[in-house]
C-alpha cells in the first residue's frame, strides 16, 4: 500500500497554548484510520492543521507525496483533502441540491463529471436525493451530517476527514452512517476519522491512534487497539 497522508512531528498552537505537540501519524492507501481521545485532546486541530484552517509552526505534513504544510485551505481542497467539520456545518438556507453544487465548486469547469458525482451521491444517499429541493436546515441531524458528506464528496475527494460524525444522532441513524463511510473507503477513498465512539471507530478502522493533551500516546492496527487493556478501560467499559 502506497502512504496518502504523514504527519511528522507536527506542533500547533492556538495563541499561547501549545495545542499540538509532536503528533505523527500516517493514513495509507485505502484505509480508513481513526483518531481517539477526550474533548480537548486536539483531535479537531490535528484535522484543522491538516486542512490548513490552524497553521503548524513545526513538522512537516506530506499529502501524495507532497508537502503541503504551508499551504493555503483552499489550495489543500484542491489537492483532494477534504475535511467534514464537527458539527456539519451545512448552508441551512440554501437547500440540499444547492449545498451539493456548492461542494462542487473545485469541478465546476467540467460539468461531465459533477452530474456523474451527483447522481453517484443521491445513489448513495437516497433521503438526500427525496428531499433535494427542501432546506438543509429543516433536515434532521442524521440527514444534515449525510449532507456534510455527500457535500464532501461532490470535490471527488483523494482523503475523506470526518470530524465526530455520529455526534448527538440516534444509535440506528450512526450505524447507518458508519456503514456509509465503510461503502465510501471500499470504493477506494481514504478516510481519517475523528470519533468519540470509540468502540464503533476501531470496529470501522484498519488503523487507531490515540491522542491525549496535544500527543500521540498509542497506535496500533484497530483490532489490537480494541483489546488493549489501557484503551478498554478509558474509552470501551461502558
Amino acid at each position: 500500500m502506497s502512504q496518502i497522508l504523514e504527519l511528522r512531528d507536527v506542533d500547533a498552537f492556538y495563541g499561547q497554548v501549545h495545542a499540538l505537540r509532536g503528533v505523527s501519524l500516517r493514513v495509507e492507501e485505502g484505509e480508513i484510520a481513526a483518531l481517539l481521545g477526550s474533548n480537548g485532546a486536539g483531535k479537531s486541530t490535528t484535522l484543522k492543521t491538516i486542512s490548513g484552517l490552524v497553521r503548524a509552526k513545526g513538522g512537516s505534513i506530506r499529502f501524495l507525496g507532497e508537502e503541503i504544510t504551508r499551504l493555503d485551505p483552499h489550495r489543500i481542497v484542491e489537492l483532494g483533502i477534504v475535511h467534514v467539520p464537527e458539527g456539519r456545518r451545512v448552508f441551512g438556507a440554501l437547500t440540499v441540491l444547492e449545498n451539493l453544487e456548492l461542494g462542487g465548486f473545485t469541478k465546476r469547469k467540467d460539468p461531465a463529471f459533477t452530474k456523474r458525482t451527483l447522481e453517484r451521491v443521491m445513489h448513495l444517499f437516497p433521503r438526500l436525493n427525496e428531499r433535494a429541493k427542501q432546506r438543509a436546515g429543516t433536515l434532521s441531524g442524521g440527514e444534515q451530517q449525510m449532507l456534510a458528506m455527500g457535500r464532501a464528496l461532490m470535490s471527488d475527494p483523494k482523503l475523506l476527514m470526518l470530524d465526530e460524525p455520529s455526534m448527538g444522532l440516534a444509535p440506528i441513524i450512526v450505524k447507518e452512517i458508519f456503514k456509509i463511510v465503510r461503502q465510501i473507503n471500499a470504493e477506494g477513498i481514504p478516510v481519517l476519522l475523528v470519533e468519540q465512539n470509540a468502540k464503533a471507530a476501531l470496529k470501522l478502522a484498519h488503523q487507531g491512534y490515540v491522542l491525549e493533551t496535544g500527543q500521540i500516546t498509542l497506535q496500533n492496527r484497530a483490532d489490537l487497539l480494541s483489546q488493549d487493556e489501557k484503551i478498554v478501560k478509558a474509552y470501551l467499559a461502558n
